[in-house]
């Protein structure tokens, strides 16, 4: 594997050319990403795969990881479904057919002379149709792989894995669920101790933005605030304690997702519940806090409107008898 500054390449060579990228659609907060395979010899696109979500932790995938790597992402990606399918098809389809031809000759052109602005300028007039966007953010970097290489890798990575020993007793074991790594929120003064913790609590944590799972259930539990992570709300569901003592925590945020923390020192957590103040409590504690003068200020508005109504009438009365 070698950059393309300081590959040298030419028309006998058995090398693959490979163009990783991402995108960020501004207007319509779609993210996208791919990775294009041109076969040097024959000049065109062997490979394309191109995928798209309105998650933003897609736009978190650094398109300078190694080929194999970003590969690997793509395809867990879209395994879990974590894509808006339709958007998808029409941006894998339209690349291929936009890079078919003196496109794709084109784009391969200014990947071998490393130039980025007219590659992602290429990119930004191809994909606007498909995204519906023209205020796009794309980012790339490149490398040259030997064919040879390429397949070793590839090998390996769909040689069937060991079988691994079974777990140490400080693992907990999730059957038909996602486990993420999470940070527990702790209040000193009005927490829960650590070892008063029960199954059935529900504590606040923090989602650990470290991987793509991570991130993505921090954009599916709305944790994501300006840009700044906010805790949510879990369940304990198990409690046990390490070979070193420390406290492992296995909580619910939801279906099928579960968080797990690890805590060494004897702190005291946040409960839910603290953050809960219902509507009726609000309007209890307004109630309360607005002074007896202001409270009454209504009722003395109704009875005096009232009583300058029964006058006005009175006063028709008699004139009309007057009159009469």
């Amino acid at each position: 594997m070698a950059n393309l500054n300081s590959f040298h390449l030419n028309h006998e060579s058995n090398n693959y050319i490979i163009l990783k990228g991402r995108i960020k659609a501004v207007e319509t907060n779609t993210y996208g990403l791919f990775i294009i395979f041109f076969n040097e010899n024959q000049k065109t696109v062997e490979k394309l795969t191109a995928i798209a979500s309105h998650y933003s932790f897609l736009y978190s995938i650094d398109p300078h990881l190694p080929w194999y790597t970003l590969e690997e992402n793509l395809v867990d990606i879209k395994w879990k479904g974590d894509i808006a399918v339709n958007i998808s098809i029409d941006l894998q389809n339209y690349m291929e057919y936009s890079l078919d031809r003196d496109r794709g000759n084109e784009l391969l052109n200014f990947i071998k002379n490393n130039d980025i602005t007219k590659i992602e300028s290429l990119l930004q007039a191809i994909l606007i149709k498909p995204l519906s966007d023209r205020n796009l953010i794309i980012e790339t970097d490149s490398e040259v792989v030997t064919r040879e290489h390429m397949r070793e890798i590839r090998a390996e990575r769909n040689r069937p894995k060991k079988e691994t020993a079974s777990p140490a007793p400080s693992q907990f074991n999730i059957k038909g669920g996602d486990l993420i790594d999470v940070n527990i929120i702790l209040a000193p003064v009005s927490g829960i101790p650590i070892h008063e913790l029960a199954i059935g609590d529900k504590i606040m944590i923090k989602i650990i933005d470290k991987s793509t799972k991570g991130n993505y259930y921090i954009d599916s539990f709305g944790a994501r605030v300006d840009g700044n992570i906010i805790p949510v709300s879990a369940e304990v569901i198990d409690i046990k304690r390490g070979e070193e003592k420390e406290f492992l925590i296995l909580c619910k945020l939801g279906e099928g997702v579960y968080g797990r923390a690890i805590e060494t020192e004897q702190v005291k957590l946040k409960r839910y519940d603290e953050l809960l103040v219902t509507h009726s409590t609000t309007d209890e504690l307004l109630y309360k806090q607005t002074p007896e003068k202001g409270r009454n200020f209504p009722i003395f508005i109704t009875i005096t409107g009232g009583l300058i109504f029964l006058l006005l009438l009175l006063f028709v009365i008699l004139w009309l008898n007057n009159f009469l």
